[in-house]
């Protein structure tokens, strides 16, 4: 195979704006069919971005020969149901975050790629961005040294009405800052603690009833605490109606010889470098903050072409497991803020 043929199944804003419009810049990449439940939708995404046909209806479409990819780009409700029926029509499988609405979902997911021998690829955006991708490489390279705090920041403008719709504050965009934290620090999240504004009806003692039940919520606002396996600590605000201040994201990574900033002061660039590597004494180092040069690609490139390239060579690309996982920690935050005590992420 030397070209991806592609569906997209959901057109709404996540996929005209930030997909789609990558996906067109890759060669490899053939957008055949574009599927939405609003034919008029779904005929205007085909005409702007050079699909060869529309529809209203995704089970044919995941039925034919010549689609390579399914993209789910739909509300998560759909999310499993259309996953596991691509994956066992043989396709692979693009899906944005989040995952699915519970872990049980998600476990069926994996479950149904790895039976047909699919990819099963989550879209976390925000790991691809240029800023991410080196602070990732400068925490590997050591250039700060071991990781002992990282401060992580999710906010949006949306109406606060609007949340219930996609699962509160936590699930929608929280999950960027989950996928965030492990992708930078290369550590997986072990333990939660949080407190979210709106945790009615998540506490279940039983673990099998507790597991099926939806991770989805209604709080517009959510502090959680993360123990991390490298022994590090994380501090997570995730905010749904902000009136100003932040960026979407903003995260800030405190070594034992150096930090990392990410969209935070004091420089105002997209990411700020203060590093000591070989100082005996760290702390008394004058605070020199370096603002390396990025990439410079465009909005998506690195992300899809780590899809595209994924499906042709059958390396690179986030995995399944890691769209579970962040599931995993949305439980347990979920667990954490009705007890209002630790709670373990469990595997």
């Amino acid at each position: 195979m030397d070209t991806v043929r592609y569906a997209c199944i959901g057109c709404g804003g996540i996929a005209n704006n930030y997909h789609l419009p990558a996906l067109a810049r890759i060669d490899a990449a053939e957008f055949v069919v574009a599927c939405d439940l609003d034919d008029e939708r779904a005929r205007e995404t085909a005409e702007k971005f050079g699909a060869q046909e529309a529809a209203t209806d995704y089970e044919p479409i995941i039925a034919r020969d010549d689609i390579d990819l399914v993209c789910v780009f739909t509300k998560i409700d759909t999310h499993a149901q259309i996953a596991i029926e691509a994956a066992r029509a043989g396709k692979h499988v693009f899906i944005q975050k989040p995952f699915a609405r519970t872990v049980a979902e998600g476990r069926a997911m994996v479950e149904a790629a790895r039976v047909a021998g699919v990819r099963l690829i989550p879209a976390f955006m925000h790991r691809y961005f240029d800023e991410t991708l080196l602070a990732a490489q400068l925490v590997r390279d050591g250039a700060i040294g071991e990781i002992e705090l990282i401060r992580q920041r999710n906010c949006t403008r949306n109406p606060r009405e609007s949340v219930p719709g996609y699962g509160g504050a936590m699930m929608d965009i929280g999950a960027h800052g989950i996928d965030l934290v492990r992708a930078i620090s290369g550590s997986e999240i072990t333990r939660v603690c949080a407190r979210l504004d709106d945790c009615a009806g998540c506490m279940v003692s039983d673990d099998e009833v507790r597991e099926q039940r939806d991770l989805r919520g209604g709080e517009v606002n959510g502090f959680a605490l993360y123990e991390l396996a490298c022994g590090a600590t994380v501090s997570h605000e995730v905010q749904w109606s902000m009136a100003a201040g932040a960026a979407r994201f903003a995260t800030e990574v405190y070594g034992t010889h150096g930090t990392i900033l990410l969209h935070a002061p004091p420089t105002g660039a997209e990411i700020a470098v203060h590093s000591t590597p070989g100082a005996d004494n760290p702390l008394r180092e004058p605070m020199d903050w370096q603002t390396p040069e990025l990439a410079g690609l465009a909005m998506g490139q690195a992300h899809h072409e780590a899809l595209i390239d994924a499906l042709l060579t059958g390396e690179g690309a986030q995995s399944a497991e890691e769209g579970l996982a962040v599931l995993r920690v949305c439980e347990a935050a979920r667990h954490s803020a009705a007890s209002g005590c630790w709670a373990e992420v469990l595997g």
